[in-house]
């Protein structure tokens, strides 16, 4: 593990933060409008379908893997790592499946929902599993974000043995 100095890891942490609370932000827009369309006259919702590809392409998809490259490396330079803590793991593990569900899923019903109201449709066939989708992504930010607060669950069975004989000793001594 590399170990950069304080200010560095400071720095990388804040735009770990700050990229994160934008992808959230950007998800949580997308929930909004996604909703929106589901209850408007066919030119809003058309609209709305297409300001939700928009963010999609401009914000979600470069802030989620600008989120997941910052996580590694905060993580990777941290006394935290990669894989010694349950809820770094945890977060890394999510942070991709969120990513692969809005490729694999959310992503092709943004799609389906443009297509369709250029087509000429009055409503969206998957505009309800769009809302639904991009809630569920929420859900699992909002998840993160506690694990990052809480950090629970201990240290993983693939952490380094802790170096217990200094800090035995210190806390042995009397202050």
């Amino acid at each position: 593990m590399a170990r950069v100095g304080k200010r560095v890891r400071q720095w990388l942490v804040f735009v770990h933060i700050a990229v994160s609370v934008g992808w959230m932000g950007a998800g949580a827009a997308n929930v909004v409008l996604a909703g929106v369309a589901l209850g408007a006259d066919p030119a809003t919702a058309a609209a709305a379908y297409g300001f939700v590809d928009v963010v999609d392409r401009w914000l979600v998809i470069p802030l989620a893997f600008a989120a997941l490259v910052s996580g590694v490396v905060v993580a990777l330079v941290s006394p935290w790592g990669l894989t010694r803590y349950w809820w770094v793991l945890v977060k890394l593990v999510l942070t991709v499946a969120v990513i692969v569900w809005s490729t694999l899923a959310v992503g092709v019903w943004v799609e389906q929902s443009v297509v369709a109201f250029a087509a000429g449709d009055s409503t969206s066939p998957v505009g309800r599993a769009l809302v639904t989708g991009a809630a569920l992504n929420i859900a699992a930010f909002l998840f993160m974000t506690w694990a990052s607060v809480a950090t629970p669950w201990g240290r993983t069975p693939w952490a380094p043995a802790r170096r217990r004989a200094g800090r035995a000793a210190a806390a042995r001594t009397p202050a």
